[in-house]
């Protein structure tokens, strides 16, 4: 009986286990965590019409952003003390990385892979060539993390793929060498090198690029920071009974809106919705940025003041 007994927790320890060792937390990236681009120890230059939405900075030396180039964020250089801010926290983050124990080891030609949440290894320096297919099964909180010991390149019009719900926010990759994305490839999540960063011609990054050494090399390029997106429900208010008021702000383009309701029965996609409440009701919104799978949450209290109601009273005369 008791062979019997401890067969069956062993037994239920082993489906356990590999779950709980799935879970995983994203990176304190701190100050890091607003660049889209940062080199701790490398110069920083751009050709063409390259165009970062997000704060750019080196702590060697002033990055250079050659017209027509567009920065939407900050540059720093190596005199303001938020770069050597970053270029620390980069460093935590890459050990930080660097120490996680992978679940699996995966092939280092990426291409065709699809993988699920979790620390992956390729134990060696790695391509891409066609897609990898990033799949979350439905939870948007899952974290990916996949551990490159080696440079990365990618190959012309590769691209790291979303499925699932999953979200280039909780994507990280560690390559402990150089980085290299090629021609028209796009390529998701928060990347930390030790090593050279060059996205070639045409190509696209939807999240960060940011090396502890090496410089950072930009070809006409699209860069946009994994931001989650500023969900605004509104302000919390008070109405009368079968009065309207507007929930939300405009919408932002690029974004979807899913509203929800407590007590349930609201459901709307607007950004700003009209809503006419019969009581007391918490409005739910999540906002997901279309090009990241970023979300950002919400909610409003829309508190309904009902009228006491009245009787009429009569008196003999």
């Amino acid at each position: 009986m008791k062979k019997i007994v401890l067969h069956f927790f062993s037994m239920v320890a082993l489906v356990i286990m590999p779950t709980l060792s799935f879970g995983q937390t994203a990176p304190d990236l701190g100050v890091a965590g607003g660049f889209a681009l940062f080199t701790a120890a490398g110069a920083f230059d751009s050709n063409g019409a390259t165009l970062v939405t997000g704060d750019i900075g080196s702590n060697n030396s002033t990055p250079v952003i050659n017209t027509p180039g567009v920065v939407t964020g900050t540059i720093y250089n190596a005199s303001s003390p938020v770069s050597a801010t970053a270029a620390a926290a980069i460093d935590a983050a890459y050990t930080d990385l660097f120490g996680r124990t992978p679940n699996d080891v995966i092939g280092v030609g990426l291409g065709g892979q699809t993988l699920l949440p979790g620390v992956h290894s390729t134990g060696a320096a790695s391509t891409l060539t066609g897609n990898i297919t990033l799949d979350a099964k439905g939870d948007p909180n899952a974290i990916f993390i996949i551990q490159i010991d080696g440079a990365l390149t990618t190959g012309a019009n590769s691209q790291v793929l979303l499925a699932g719900g999953a979200s280039s926010c909780n994507v990280f990759w560690l390559v402990t060498g150089a980085f290299t994305l090629g021609d028209n490839s796009v390529f998701r999540g928060t990347l930390v090198s030790g090593g050279a960063i060059e996205l070639l011609e045409g190509s696209s990054l939807l999240g960060r690029a940011l090396t502890r050494a090496g410089a950072v090399h930009l070809h006409n390029n699209v860069v946009t920071t994994s931001f989650s997106p500023n969900a605004v429900a509104g302000t919390d208010r008070t109405i009368c009974l079968h009065e309207t008021t507007q929930l939300g702000t405009t919408a932002v383009s690029g974004n979807t809106y899913k509203w929800t309701s407590v007590p349930a029965g609201f459901t709307s996609t607007s950004a700003n919705p009209v809503i006419t409440p019969l009581v007391t009701t918490t409005y739910t919104l999540v906002e997901t940025s279309t090009a990241t799978g970023c979300t950002g949450t919400n909610s409003v209290v829309v508190t309904v003041n009902v009228p006491p109601s009245t009787s009429l009273i009569y008196h003999d005369l």
